[in-house]
């Protein structure tokens, strides 16, 4: 299948569900992300936004439903076949090893993937054109690092295995505004050279200056799909997500 722009679908989420124990997170969650587009995944606390990274990312196996990756079936794949294959998560907070330097944190990285040394070369390169604090850095242990530093580090690993799909989670979290800021232009350039994003974000405003598309979600259910700027001008979802209350459901398809 693919969008009406002709791009191909990346990412189908078919009515998945997922608990954690006796307690269900997930609810028929179902959901498209094209090729080359950046898609935010909203919603008040505890709705299911992480939870569903995880489960697409292959870090949580759902109790029902699948997952579609360019059209191959990777419900229950695990992670590291998927980063080997360019599905790529940035865990929310700092995804680091703190007692490895920047390079061995790289490195460590590159064997997961199986990646070849040659290709390690190349795209360790990158990854310093990217982030030229952490070249500077990079025999300096990532726990010395400030939080944004090891935030970049955490995207530079994800960065370094050349991800065709990178999902996000929680970019700014616990970051000041002008280290988030600067984060921001990065990812804006890794999707300018056709990475395909799927963010999860507690910041409406953030994520409107990323993605085009979003999908809001609360108690475990999508309430709204469709453009950023109309989920912006919705009063009711942004009182959902700063005051935790809940707005009526109501699923808008994409334009």
């Amino acid at each position: 299948m693919t969008h009406p722009s002709g791009h191909a679908v990346a990412l189908r989420v078919q009515d998945v569900n997922f608990s954690y124990g006796q307690l269900q997170v997930l609810f028929g969650i179902s959901l498209e992300v094209y090729e080359g587009e950046a898609l935010a995944l909203l919603g008040t606390n505890g709705a299911g936004k992480s939870t569903l990274l995880r489960v697409i990312a292959g870090l949580e196996k759902a109790s029902a439903g699948a997952v579609d990756y360019f059209g191959a079936d990777i419900t229950g794949v695990p992670a590291e076949r998927l980063a080997a294959q360019r599905l790529l998560l940035v865990v929310g907070g700092r995804g680091v090893f703190t007692d490895m330097t920047v390079e061995e944190n790289l490195e460590m990285q590159a064997l997961t993937a199986k990646m070849a040394k040659s290709h390690l070369k190349e795209r360790r390169q990158v990854v310093y054109d990217t982030f030229p604090s952490l070249a500077i850095r990079r025999r300096q242990k990532a726990g010395t690092l400030s939080g944004g530093e090891q935030q970049q580090l955490a995207v530079a690993k994800a960065l370094l295995l050349d991800p065709k799909v990178l999902c996000i989670d929680e970019l700014s979290l616990g970051l000041a505004p002008i280290v988030v800021a600067q984060l921001l232009e990065v990812v804006r350039r890794i999707h300018a050279s056709g990475v395909t994003l799927v963010v999860v974000e507690q910041s409406l405003n953030i994520a409107a200056e990323l993605c085009d598309r979003a999908v809001f979600l609360e108690k475990g259910q999508v309430r709204f799909e469709g453009p950023t700027r109309d989920l912006l001008a919705r009063d009711d979802i942004a009182r959902a997500v700063f005051l935790g209350s809940a707005p009526p459901a109501e699923r808008q398809d994409a334009t």
